[in-house]
């Protein structure tokens, strides 16, 4: 392995209070980490605590030294001159250890507050254009399809005038060739090994068109984990949830010949509505329904050390840079240990 891999891991959220939070980025930190990612929502399907993560994110770089974070929104829930104001901002509060990745956005966070997300990729280009154009310095003038700026400017920038990195959530075509034109780095979600291998061919087409002065692409893939040394144990943690992991219109594309019902067609998770207990009903049943045990653990790393460790050098096999841990483990200490002492320390001495 030649390619340095970078592991990541997605921060509890909901459920965790905020002081929990900052000291899980600490301890996420100190088990050797290199990144922490949180999942920037209003509201979760899960009905528990959640807090305003950037918020955690200011609070949690005061109390830790070497970690990068950031989350994994969208870009329609605020104005990217203003959201560029704040990252450059919290840039400064952590010493240059955030990051940011937008992506399509999700219902439950927009429709019951009024908040337009139509043409979305529209919106998640020109919001990448425009805070890269404010992080000059410069005052900005940009007539596009959502935003119009005239002489436009921030009057701070990045620490050390560095660059804030900018992730792209994607995974279908449109997305994909975006992500690889405008991204300094690429998130899909949960998929078998050679279905990334596929997505990621669609973000090379977009790379071909890509600024040069971007740099190389983060090939990231954010992926539930469960870890136990009896793999029956690993998977009984998946089971109530396995509704959840797994995106039902990727079935085909990785290879599984199931026809889901009509029913069941307006069930992506972006189109989840928490208070609908109807919908949820629903999606709860189509997960029993559809997803087998063989297609769950296609999905995610699930077993003992060494059949995660067998996992993910597939993934890096087929060009993962970047793995974002969804940690769903019966003992999430335990798994936390071996993940910090046993698999991380075997990739990285291989690279």
């Amino acid at each position: 392995m030649s390619e340095k891999i970078t592991f990541g891991i997605a921060s509890p959220v909901p459920g965790e209070s905020v002081e929990n939070l900052i000291k899980i980025t600490n301890n996420i930190e100190k088990a050797d980490f290199d990144t922490i990612w949180f999942p920037d929502h209003v509201v979760f399907m899960a009905k528990t605590l959640t807090p305003e993560v950037w918020s955690v994110i200011t609070a949690a770089s005061m109390k830790t030294k070497r970690i990068i974070m950031g989350t994994i929104g969208d870009a329609h829930r605020i104005h990217p001159a203003i959201f560029a104001h704040r990252l450059a901002t919290v840039d400064h509060i952590s010493g240059g250890r955030i990051f940011v990745c937008v992506g399509y956005g999700e219902k439950m966070n927009l429709d019951p507050y009024g908040i337009k997300w139509n043409k979305p990729l529209t919106r998640v280009k020109e919001s990448i254009e425009i805070m890269r154009s404010l992080w000059k310095g410069e005052p900005v003038d940009f007539d596009g399809e959502i935003y119009k700026l005239s002489k436009a400017e921030l009057r701070i920038r990045p620490f050390k005038d560095r660059r804030i990195p900018i992730y792209v959530a994607a995974t279908a075509p449109r997305a994909l060739k975006l992500a690889g034109e405008y991204g300094d780095g690429w998130v899909t979600n949960a998929m078998p090994p050679n279905l990334f291998s596929v997505k990621l061919n669609k973000v090379k087409e977009g790379m071909k068109l890509r600024d040069k002065t971007i740099g190389a692409l983060d090939n990231c893939i954010y992926i539930f984990l469960s870890i136990a040394d009896d793999k029956d144990k690993a998977y009984k943690t998946l089971e109530p949830v396995k509704h959840a992991l797994i995106w039902p219109e990727l079935l085909k594309e990785a290879g599984y010949d199931i026809e889901i019902s009509d029913e069941y067609k307006d069930l992506q998770y972006t189109k989840i509505m928490p208070n609908d207990t109807e919908m949820i009903r629903r999606f709860r049943e189509m997960g029993a329904k559809y997803y087998s045990r063989n297609i769950v653990e296609d999905f995610v790393i699930s077993g003992s050390k060494m059949d995660a460790i067998k996992k993910i050098e597939k993934y890096t096999e087929v060009g993962v840079t970047h793995f974002i841990f969804r940690d769903f483990s019966p003992d999430r200490k335990a798994s936390l240990k071996t993940l910090s002492k046993e698999i991380l320390p075997y990739f990285r001495d291989k690279g």
